[in-house]
């Protein structure tokens, strides 16, 4: 018994060997063939003026890269695109290729290697806008234009433009080839834009880009923190019309002209207070709206019959509460008034908007 089942394992051992030894590798006749062009990237974002590298290599059946070079042709004349000539990777199994955008629109480049060809498309897109600013030193307060250019317009559902510091502009006007804006008081800094629209895509390709750099220069309203030099407030055109202007309290101390400090009615502010004089030539009524950007400030805001804080609260006081925003409506005879915009408590705010309807 034990004499057969020797034989028997020493028949199965012979059988396995031998079929061991029959085996072989299909993939051994493609060693060193290539089958296969691979890519690092298949799409690329690049910057106008900006470049950028892809990296190809030839794989044999085995994914085994190969001694082949690639080339790269750029697929039109938005993009240039060539081998990178100072790319020597060691085993020299890899071509890598340079990207420079030259216009913002779609491109391609073409990589070919051992008869393969594979393609990396390119979104060439600006770094910045580039249309004209009709100031790059506007005064607080003042109106800033923005033009578009042939290919970067703007959406006039989703414009929004920052100034230096974070500060958001009122926006006046905005259409597919302009923007109009109040200049607020602000740091020096390029302008963020957003809402811009690559119109060689389809469909435009919305970005948000920086301008060159705006420096808000001086205050529009200079004067405004007297009676005797208060600067002249425009009023709406005609009824049913809205007039807006963005500006400021003044940096001294002013009290003196304020009426709800010690100087006049001692109200218990210490101001400082700014003042804007306006006529009309019948009677008329305004609905004047104020709002600011520090919110736990104070603000209050009154009108005056005359150059002189003893005349003002000629409005209904409605204005001179701890509302924010602040309003009022009156109807203001004929001749000469002045709206007085006072910090009653609380850190002066950088910005202050002004809203004057004519119902």
């Amino acid at each position: 018994m034990n004499r057969r089942l020797f034989g028997a394992f020493g028949v199965l051992a012979a059988v396995a060997f031998i079929g061991g030894g029959c085996k072989n590798d299909p993939l051994s006749d493609l060693d060193g063939i290539p089958a296969a062009l691979v890519l690092d990237f298949t799409h690329l974002q690049i910057g106008v003026g900006q470049t950028a590298t892809v990296t190809a290599s030839v794989l044999d059946a085995r994914s085994t890269p190969l001694s082949i070079p690639a080339t790269f042709t750029a697929c039109n004349n938005v993009v240039l695109a060539g081998t990178d000539t100072s790319y020597h990777p060691i085993p020299a199994t890899s071509s890598r290729g340079v990207v420079t955008a030259q216009t913002p629109a779609p491109s391609c480049v073409v990589v070919q290697a051992a008869g393969f060809t594979d393609t990396v498309t390119v979104t060439a897109v600006p770094v910045s806008f580039t249309g004209a600013l009709s100031s790059t030193t506007p005064k607080g307060g003042d109106t800033l234009t923005i033009a578009s250019t042939p290919q970067l317009k703007f959406d006039p559902a989703a414009v929004t433009v920052t100034f230096g510091g974070g500060v958001s502009a009122t926006l006046l006007s905005v259409t597919a080839d302009t923007v109009k804006l109040l200049v607020p008081f602000s740091t020096a800094g390029p302008l963020t834009i957003e809402g811009v629209l690559v119109t060689s895509y389809t469909p435009a390709l919305a970005l948000t880009l920086p301008t060159a750099t705006v420096t808000q220069t001086g205050d529009l309203w200079a004067g405004k923190e007297s009676f005797a030099t208060a600067p002249d407030m425009p009023l709406p055109a005609a009824s049913g019309d809205t007039l807006l202007m963005v500006t400021s309290l003044p940096s001294g101390d002013n009290a003196d002209q304020c009426a709800e400090t010690a100087a006049n009615f001692d109200f218990g502010s210490t101001g400082p207070c700014s003042i804007y004089k306006f006529t009309v030539g019948a009677t008329t009524t305004l609905h004047i709206i104020v709002d600011w950007d520090v919110a736990a400030t104070d603000i209050d805001i009154y009108a005056c019959s005359a150059a002189d804080p003893l005349s003002c609260f000629e409005d209904p006081g409605t204005g001179a509460t701890g509302a924010k925003p602040q309003e009022f409506t009156f109807d203001f005879p004929a001749g000469t008034h002045y709206l007085v915009i006072e910090d009653y408590a609380g850190t002066a705010p950088s910005n202050i908007l002004v809203k004057v309807i004519q119902p």
